[in-house]
């Protein structure tokens, strides 16, 4: 935040009465003169205490830094999407944990997608043919395709296999007069001869048991049968009616619709497709549960379950394998989702993001030795601005080492916290290092102890105030139920404190070293080089940001048609930004937490863009229920389900296992069926081929299901069900609400609850709303009540409030026309902009109060003061982030985009339109407020730095145009004499005060 704006402490002559038109000061002003004179008390003497021991003090803050960073042993990052956005008193959470237990899925699917101008034609599919050879030699070590993949029965070829050209009609005589239908839809289904209604069971089971097992891979090959000389012996009219034609699977056997793998699809006049811009593939493999119980496994970030080590380390290798790009054609795209894509992504994002905190670094350090010392040989300060941003990473040290320590996971929001750090320390440092260059001429006089607990005091208070408003703020934000909020405002809260705590001890010990340094007139850099008779050049000793304000700014912002403008201006602006505000949407995506660069979000990108689904899928999981007793029910919870107008489909076992028994004459449910009757039943549909899909994929039992035998006692079991396409966060809520609300209402007597993965974002739409009007609503109260404290002015504490909310709107407003919207990423960053934006506004209102004189004079006297400071912190925070501009990040491109928006019109209302407002409508001034004066630039000589007062070095002197450096030796006597007896008053002054 704008720390560079400091506490201004007017001095005055305590005989001179208060300027005329001030207002007395109530119970509020008391408060906060005990509050601040308290502060700047105890900053003044640790201020002098640091001065007269740095090393001691150095030394503490680097053994708390180490210290404090053993913790970072315990560092843990957390890449899974539903621990991260999902609030951690969610349903979706609890029903997760259960599943996971009790219903846990044994697949993991990687996905790919084929892209080209049409990827019907032979040399497109003799890419897909080159990828699956891939895959299938993919080995790590002795761990194969064939060991990891999931695997199937697959029919013979002989009896359910693709019609091939090359053997002959007359092989197949009874298909020559059979009618192929033209797949002219995507959900086109064809009845399927069941072979357990016309086989004895154990004919059926012998069957079945002498099927072979191939690896589940679906793919467009499958109409082929990966057969190369065929693919390559087809012409383009005979792969486009192949495609088109085709039924069964030539691999497994089992009916195929080839037209669901295709994406952007163009038909002929007849129906036929006759292109196609991308094509699905997709590679099962199974988790090895065996080896999880022995402990050879890990958590899988991205899908968010657990993965035995033989599986994940294929992944990867095959990852790898499947990206090479040496072989493919130049103009077929390949794009992968691989099961560990995404946490493997989320973890490598981390370390790339370093780059931009290096670069900004870099363009941060010459900005701060610009801006703090001047240019000259001594006055040059590189090394005290490169200890003081070395502050920035003590602090991060201890943020890291403390929140791992205590446990606190580290998210990828948390990729901004070095930037958010060195924006803070390098205003704090300005905030300090002006405070010591506008030491009043009495204060000047004093030795280097003395002067530096005067510029700790009136320093500490200003940096204490917007350091507390920011700790508050992100305290607040701690309490969250978002976790990915939540740990990173507990990594800020801490680490806003240690730089707090840096900067007012470290970076003013250096400061202490340093102007020793200076004083002895040692090179600013090589500090061992003394030089000997030096003078400052006169270029070095202008402030071209100070003639600016003062004399053109100030000069022409107050008068009355610019006034008006200003008005008009902002009122426009803000009319503008309401109606962009109003418009702004609430929405979350996962996925947008993705490098935009990487292959994975490529592949969500195609996949939304070629294959929009029809809706999200949902499962209904059942544990500890008698399928049996509670049949009933499952029925009309199915029927409840098929009325609801969100659901657009319902896909239950119990439906095909009603239709299965239906045909043979069985009523379902039967009231008079037995509990091992209803499983012998159930174990039979289990294994027909109308209920093959749900064997796996729906249930589960205490042992083994075979197929001559009843089944054991159903564990779990589930349901599917899929949304129709919904729009709005609005209508998802109520889509979700009301399948909750649907199987609540049914009365199970065991555990039934809806899952879906899309649940767990719409749970975060549903409070990520409340939870940014909660947060930012507490941090304004915090704002305005420590601003008020600070100022002691109700009215101008409201004019600064004013200006936070203003800011706020046209923030808003620019988020919605920059394609940003309400997440969990722009909640953090608005309650932080909270605090930036009100810094640029308390202290132009504060410095306001200490002016007497008419509005017009103390605005213009406020400008010029303290405009400056306001300016150059600004500017500071813009550059400690504009690298992000260039990042992939979601994270740090919200960032960047909102930290600009407050930067730019938080700069305008504090700098603007707040001094207009308050040279029209300002309220009186303190009682101890003086009349506006400018203070000429101090410089100071050779001579005087080595014949002043002993322990200073110098003292410096205000010069008036024209005047002339006396070196003579009385003169310099009186000059000795007058400021001790200033300092004996300044300090009799200050003993009476406190």
């Amino acid at each position: 935040m704008s720390g560079s704006m400091n506490k201004v402490t007017p001095d005055r002559d305590p005989d001179v009465p208060p300027a005329a038109g001030t207002q007395e000061l109530g119970v509020l002003g008391r408060i906060s003169g005990v509050i601040i004179g308290l502060l700047e008390h105890a900053f003044y003497c640790y201020g002098k205490a640091i001065s007269r021991a740095p090393f001691v003090f150095i030394f503490l803050c680097l053994a708390f830094t180490g210290f404090c960073a053993i913790g970072i042993t315990k560092f843990t990052t957390e890449e899974r999407p539903f621990k991260l956005w999902t609030p951690t008193d969610s349903d979706f959470l609890e029903i997760t944990d259960w599943k996971e237990a009790n219903f846990p899925s044994d697949l993991r699917l990687n996905m790919a997608i084929f892209e080209a101008e049409n990827v019907l034609e032979k040399r497109v599919i003799l890419e897909m043919l080159r990828v699956h050879d891939v895959v299938v030699g993919t080995a790590v070590g002795d761990v194969s395709w064939e060991k990891v993949c999931a695997k199937v029965p697959t029919l013979t070829a002989a009896l359910f296999g693709r019609r091939k050209r090359d053997v002959g009609d007359e092989a197949y005589p009874g298909l020559r007069e059979e009618p192929r239908v033209v797949r002219q839809t995507d959900d086109y289904e064809e009845e399927e001869l069941d072979w357990s209604l016309i086989l004895s069971r154990e004919g059926y089971c012998d069957f079945q048991a002498n099927m072979e097992q191939s690896c589940l891979e679906n793919s467009l090959l499958e109409v082929f049968g990966y057969d190369r000389r065929d693919i390559e012996s087809l012409s383009q009219t005979e792969i486009i009616e192949e495609i088109n034609y085709a039924d069964v699977s030539a691999v497994f056997g089992f009916p195929l619709n080839a037209t669901k793998f295709l994406g952007g699809v163009e038909r002929d006049s007849s129906g036929l497709i006759v292109r196609a811009r991308t094509a699905m593939h997709m590679w099962f493999t199974r988790v090895n549960r065996t080896a999880i119980a022995l402990g050879e496994y890990l958590d899988d970030g991205g899908s968010g379950s657990q993965v035995d080590l033989m599986n994940f380390n294929w992944e990867q290798e095959f990852i790898k394998n499947v990206l090479n790009e040496t072989d493919r054609p130049g103009d077929i795209s390949f794009f992968l989702g691989a099961s560990s894509s995404f946490g493997t992504i989320s973890s490598s994002n981390i370390e790339g993001d370093l780059q931009f905190l290096t670069a900004g670094f870099g363009i941060v350090f010459l900005y701060v030795v610009v801006m703090l010392g001047k240019f000259n040989l001594v006055e040059q300060r590189p090394v005290l601005s490169l200890l003081g941003l070395s502050c920035v990473g003590l602090a991060v040290g201890v943020s890291y080492g403390l929140c791992s320590a205590f446990g606190v996971p580290y998210g990828p929001v948390n990729n901004i916290l070095p930037f958010l750090l060195l924006g803070l320390g390098i205003d704090d440092m300005f905030v300090i290092m002006q405070s010591w260059n506008n030491l009043s001429p009495q204060e000047q006089t004093k030795d280097l102890h003395e002067r530096i607990g005067s510029a700790l005091r009136h320093a500490g208070v200003s940096i204490t105030v917007t350091s507390v408003t920011d700790f508050v703020a992100f305290a607040i934000g701690s309490t969250t139920v978002l976790p990915a909020l939540r740990s990173f405002c507990l990594y800020a809260a801490i680490g806003i404190a240690a730089i707090y705590f840096f900067q007012s001890t470290f970076f003013v010990a250096c400061l202490s070293l340093d102007q020793r340094r200076l004083e002895d007139s040692r090179h600013g850099f090589l500090w061992c080089w003394k030089i000997k008779n030096w003078t400052p050049n006169e270029c070095s000793q202008r402030d071209l940001c100070q003639t600016f304000f003062t004399e053109v700014y100030a000069k022409y912002l107050f008068k009355l048609p610019v006034k008006i403008v200003v008005i008009v201006i902002t009122a426009a602006v803000v009319a503008v930004s309401g109606w962009g505000l109003s418009n702004l949407r609430q929405e979350f995506d996962p996925i947008w937490f993705l490098p935009q660069d990487s292959y994975l979000y490529e592949f969500f990108m195609k996949q939304k863009y070629y294959y929009p689904s029809s809706g999200e899928e949902g499962t209904i999981y059942f544990g500890n229920v008698s399928l049996l007793a509670e049949m009933p029910k499952i029925e009309e919870l199915v029927k409840q389900l098929n009325e609801n107008e969100y659901v657009a489909e319902v896909d239950s076992w119990f439906l095909a296992y009603k239709k299965y028994w239906g045909k043979q004459g069985i009523s379902v449910p039967n009231p008079d069926q037995t509990e091992d009757g209803f499983l012998d039943q159930l174990s039979r549909f289990l294994h027909s081929p109308s209920g093959s899909p749900y064997r796996s994929r729906n249930f589960r039992f205490s042992g083994e299901l075979i197929c001559y035998e009843k089944a054991p006692p159903v564990t779990a079991s589930s349901i599917n069900y899929k949304h129709r396409m919904l729009q709005s966060s609005r209508e998802k809520s109520k889509a979700m609400e009301d399948v909750k609300a649907i199987v609540r209402n049914a009365n199970f007597t065991g555990y039934v609850r809806p899952w879906s993965r899309a649940y767990a974002g719409w749970e975060t739409d549903q409070v990520i709303e409340e939870e940014l009007y909660r947060n930012m609503g507490l941090a304004l109260l915090v704002v305005f009540v420590v601003t008020l404290l600070l100022i002691a002015s109700l009215p101008t504490s409201l004019m600064v409030l004013l200006c936070v909310f203003l800011t706020l709107i046209d923030v808003g407003a620019l988020m919605h026309w920059w394609g940003l919207t309400i997440d969990t990423v722009s909640c953090i960053d608005l309650v932080l902009a909270i605090g930036l934006c009100v810094d640029y506004a308390a202290h132009v209102g504060h410095t306001f109060m200490t002016h007497a004189g008419t509005r017009d004079e103390r605005a213009r006297a406020t400008v010029g003061r303290i405009g400056p400071a306001v300016l150059n912190g600004g500017f500071s925070t813009f550059l400690s982030f504009v690298f992000l501009s260039n990042s992939s990040s979601h994270v740090f491109l919200t960032f960047f985009k909102i930290f600009f928006a407050v930067c730019v019109f938080g700069l305008y209302h504090g700098l603007v339109f707040l001094p207009v407002l308050l040279s029209l409508a300002g309220p009186a001034p303190y009682p101890t407020a003086h009349a506006p004066t400018l203070q000429p630039t101090p410089v100071f000589t050779p001579a005087e730095k080595r014949d002043t007062i002993p322990n200073h070095g110098f003292i410096e002197k205000t010069l008036e145009p024209g005047d002339e450096v006396n070196s003579n030796e009385n003169d310099k006597g009186e000059q000795v004499n007058a400021a001790s007896a200033s300092t004996e008053t300044n300090l009799g002054d200050q003993q009476e005060k406190y």
